[in-house]
């Protein structure tokens, strides 16, 4: 019996096919077979030396061997990532930990940057928001849409940027809570789903997350762990129709500026182009700080040929030369009602970012 495959391509990028269903990716799903896949993700026993000779190779194994977390990644101008059986069944944690990743940094090799950020387009202008993990970019992103149907959706966690500003969207299933749910006005989901809410968010809650991560620093197999965890209770992730069903989508469009959400004091503050970069690569970075991305990293980005990070660096930085950028800082999380504000101003045959109402404007670091 022929095993079962699963085929992804990525807006013609680059393509994967998984052993697995990954249902992160399940908008870039294709029937089209693949001849010959950038990313091959296959579900195996892990082998510990190298016998493939490829230009690079890491295998991160922790305690738990083959009955826990264990990959090994074959990188070159073909990927091969073999993941233990144990993995197979959450497929959640393998693709967030293993098989993201590994995108990130080929997507880098083509020329675009896998930035951190949710993306919004109001008539083919494309604006990013992004902020650090936890801060309430999701909740943001659902009240905005809900209440400004005009605008089209790209992207809720990861959104593809090109150096020109071309963006592409990214739109993998939204990860809710209870507070979430309760911010839009008509999302489908069952009695069921809204019950089993409770228990995940719980779980799966910024408190959650923020435990696991200390508990990384005692050596304990977190990895495995956070494995076992997804697959008794699954993270509630779920499409942006069910949570805001008369939502749009679009496939492209063109950056016309940065948004970085934040907690605090009320005010806006303009960035330069270089903050701009230099805020959104950040929170790229503290997206990925669960294992094992920390024991793998260095082998995604460093090629024989060059540092990945420069080049990831070049493209954001080319991208939002000319755009504007700011902090949007509320001791209210109410962004949704000032993102339109901002749109508007961008979006003025000449733009001026001035304050709306009394706000203070400041340079980052002052």
């Amino acid at each position: 019996m022929k095993a079962e495959r699963h085929s992804y391509s990525i807006h013609d990028i680059l393509t994967l096919e998984s052993a697995v269903a990954l249902p992160e990716l399940e908008a870039f799903r294709t029937d089209c077979a693949l001849p010959d896949p950038t990313i091959r993700v296959e579900i195996d026993g892990v082998p510990v030396h190298d016998e493939t000779g490829s230009e690079r190779t890491v295998t991160y194994t922790e305690r738990t061997g083959w009955h826990g977390f264990a990959i090994r990644l074959e990188l070159g101008r073909r990927t091969r990532i073999i993941a233990s059986p144990f993995l197979g069944h959450s497929p959640h944690v393998l693709y967030t930990n293993a098989v993201e990743p590994v995108l990130r940094w080929a997507f880098v090799e083509r020329g675009f940057a896998l930035v951190h950020g949710a993306c919004l387009a109001s008539k083919g202008d494309a604006f990013i928001i992004t902020a650090r993990t936890d801060t309430g970019k999701t909740t943001t992103i659902l009240k905005t849409l809900d209440s400004h149907p005009e605008y089209a959706f790209l992207s809720d966690d990861l959104t593809l940027l090109n150096e020109d500003g071309t963006v592409l969207s990214y739109p993998k299933p939204l990860t809710i809570s209870r507070h979430t749910l309760h911010a839009v006005n008509t999302p489908l989901l069952t009695p069921l789903e809204r019950f089993a809410l409770f228990f995940q968010s719980r779980l799966h809650s910024k408190s959650g997350r923020n435990f696991g991560l200390i508990l990384t620093r005692f050596n304990l197999p977190m990895a495995t762990m956070n494995a076992i965890v997804q697959r008794v209770v699954p993270p509630p992730k779920y499409r942006i129709q069910r949570l805001v069903p008369h939502a749009r989508i679009s496939q492209n469009a063109t950056l016309k500026g940065l948004v970085v959400i934040e907690r605090g004091e009320n005010r806006e503050i303009i960035l330069d182009p270089r903050e701009a970069s230099e805020m959104l690569l950040a929170n790229c970075e503290d997206s990925y700080g669960f294992p094992p991305y920390a024991d793998i990293k260095e082998s995604l980005y460093l090629t024989q040929r060059q540092d990945l990070r420069e080049e990831e660096r070049r493209i954001v930085s080319a991208a939002l030369s000319t755009h504007p950028a700011i902090v949007m800082r509320s001791e209210t999380r109410n962004w949704f009602q000032q993102i339109p504000a901002f749109i508007s101003r961008a979006t003025r045959p000449i733009v001026r970012l001035e304050p709306a109402d009394v706000r203070i404007l400041e340079q980052v670091g002052d």
